[in-house]
Parts: structure tokens; sequence; C-alpha cells
């Protein structure tokens, strides 16, 4: 598949990442010219902007170019939610989970272990999710789906590159017990008893990806394995912390930004900090990974500024809340930025050393 195929979905991708970004300042107090869309913050991270990049990571591992269908109408809800058509930018999302769900079935077909199926669930997690969305009309429906959607997602991911790590049939089956009790809580009236057992679940998975993940053996290695175990390791502690504040928050106790945050920002970001240097240059076909040092300094700011953030609304100061939340977005894009940059420096090392070989 060439290349520039590639590019109106990741201008697309790179507009909703701003847009949810820009879309978060909004609800945090910041004048910005995103009121038509902040509303649906929510769904343009998780669908349009974290679903289309889970959609591509997946397809370009079958060499079918029209199944780039898929992560391009997915990615149109942006479009949608900026013309005001809120429900045909909730179809785009629903096409998308459809293609996530048909995209899982071919590689199960191909390849039919755990971890697979365990992303095949999250396919369907954000598919009912979506789907709730249309139906219902309210995020309150879709939020624990969409959670459950990124949770299995990353799951299975790491499952997969740990499969070689001595972990017995018997742990494996505790984590699937785990993880389908989060998908049982979805289902459960959220103040009857849902929160517990959402609460539960993220806590006890978090600390088994703690103990059984192949971080323990990546951060013994230098470069860019021990900065993507520690990037783990710190979403590792905010998806415990997230199961926390779910278990506590019997009434509404607990504060919406921190029990939405601590595992979007926390956990999912985390992610994307420590799978970044290795997924983007998969989806480009490219052999280099981004790497340096420096990725270290966003992501401290980053887990340092969520921390106050989150502070910031759990004790009532909105300085505190909204600054951290700036800072947050901010590391993000710079987080991005710099990324992007190490793999253009080593794209051109790597074409001039080719250049000076054939010389």
């Amino acid at each position: 598949m060439k290349k520039s195929f590639l590019l109106p979905i990741m201008i697309l991708v790179v507009a909703s990442l701003l847009s949810g970004i820009f879309s978060g300042w909004y609800r945090l107090g910041f004048a910005l010219p995103v009121d038509q869309i902040f509303l649906h913050h929510g769904a343009i991270m998780t669908g349009s902007f974290l679903g289309t990049l889970i959609l591509m990571e997946r397809i370009v591992t079958l060499q079918r170019k029209w199944l780039f269908a898929f992560p391009l109408v997915n990615v149109s809800s942006l479009l949608f939610y900026y013309m005001g058509w809120h429900q045909a930018a909730f179809l785009c999302l629903i096409l998308g989970a459809l293609g996530l769900f048909y995209v899982f079935h071919l590689i199960h077909q191909k390849s039919p272990n755990l971890p697979h199926k365990i992303m095949w669930v999250g396919a369907a997690a954000w598919l009912l999710g979506n789907t709730n969305l249309l139906l219902m009309g309210a995020y309150a429906h879709s939020i624990l789906w969409w959670m459950a959607f990124l949770l299995l997602t990353i799951a299975g991911e790491r499952l997969e590159l740990a499969q070689f790590l001595p972990v017995s049939k018997g742990k494996r089956a505790i984590l699937l017990v785990l993880l389908g009790t989060f998908v049982v809580a979805c289902m459960l009236p959220y103040h009857l008893g849902g929160n517990y057992v959402a609460g539960v679940a993220l806590l006890l998975i978090s600390l088994w990806l703690m103990r059984y993940d192949m971080i323990r053996q990546s951060i013994k290695k230098p470069g860019i394995h021990r900065y993507s175990a520690v990037s783990l390791l710190l979403g590792y502690v905010w998806l415990g912390l997230s199961g926390l504040s779910y278990g506590l928050d019997a009434s509404g106790t607990i504060n919406y930004d921190v029990l939405i945050h601590s595992f979007y920002l926390g956990f999912v970001f985390s992610m994307i900090f420590a799978h970044a240097p290795f997924v983007l240059p998969g989806i480009l076909k490219l052999s280099y990974k981004p790497y340096h040092p420096i990725l270290y300094l966003w992501i401290s700011v980053f887990h340092a500024s969520l921390l106050i953030r989150l502070l910031g609304s759990m004790l009532s100061i909105p300085a505190w809340k909204q600054w951290g939340g700036l800072a947050n977005g901010l590391c993000i894009l710079l987080f991005m930025i710099q990324v992007v940059t190490l793999l253009l420096i080593k794209r051109k090392r790597a074409i001039n050393q080719e250049k000076q070989s054939m010389g």
C-alpha cells in the first residue's frame, strides 16, 4: 500500500487529537473556538482518535488495502461533529467498530490465540458503547463500554507480547476472569453495585499486569525498552488508582474528573507513550524506532501535571485542575511532535547511509 493513501487518514487523526485536547481545555474554562464539539470530547478522543489508531495498527498486518475504508469512515466522524450532524458521527463510529470487529475475525482465522480473542471482545464492547450512544443519546450509557474496549485491547496486546514468558494457564485464567468481571460491571446499574465491581476489577487487573507483564524484564534493558517499561508501570499505577476511585464512589462522592481521567489520561495515555515509538513506525512500515532519553521529560511532566489536576478536582482547587489540565494536553502534543521529529531524523540518517553505501 502506498503511504500516500494513509495521508488523509493521518491528517484527520491529528485533527481528532487536536480537537479532543482543545475541547478538553474548553471544558476546563479556556476560551477556544470548539463550542460546537466540546460535548463530544470523550467520543472524539476514544473513537475518532484512539479507535482509528487501533484500527490502523491491526489492519497493516493483513495486507488488504480495502480495509482502510474502515478507519477512514471512523475518523470522518470528526467532520460530522463539526458540522453538527451528531447522528451521522455516531454512525461513523459504529461502522468503525464493526470494521474492527471484522478485522479481528480475520486475524482470528489466521491466528486463533487468547490475546486476539480478548481484543476481539474489546471491539465488541466498543460497538456496544457506540450503539448505546446512538440509541440513548447519552454518554453515561457508553463510558464503561468504551473503557472496556480500551482495557481489553491493551490487556490483549500486553498478553500478546508476553506469550513467551512463563505465565501459567491458571494465572492467565485469573486475568480472563478479572476482565470478564469488568465487562459484567458494564451491564450493572452503576450506583447499585456496578461501581464496586468495576473498581475491584480494575484494581486487581492493575496488580496482575504489574506482576506478570514483561515490564519486569524490559526495565532491566537500556534505551527504548526501559523507557517503555517505565511508561507501562506508571500506567498500571494509574489503573489501580482508577479502580480505587470507582470502588470508593458509592454515591457520587468521587469527582467525575478523577473517575474518568485517572483511567483515560493516567492509564491509556501511558500506554500510548509506551507504544508510540513501536506502533507509529509499524503503521508507516518503517524499520527504525524513534527513541531519545528526552521522552522521559514529557512523561515526567505529564504525570506530575495529571496528579496536580486530579488533586485540584478532589480538593476543589480550580486553578490546579485548570492548569494541570492545560499541561496534560501540552505534554501530549509535545510528546507527539518529539516522536515524529525523531522519526524524521532517523529516516534522514537511514537515507543518507543508503546513499553512501550505494556511492
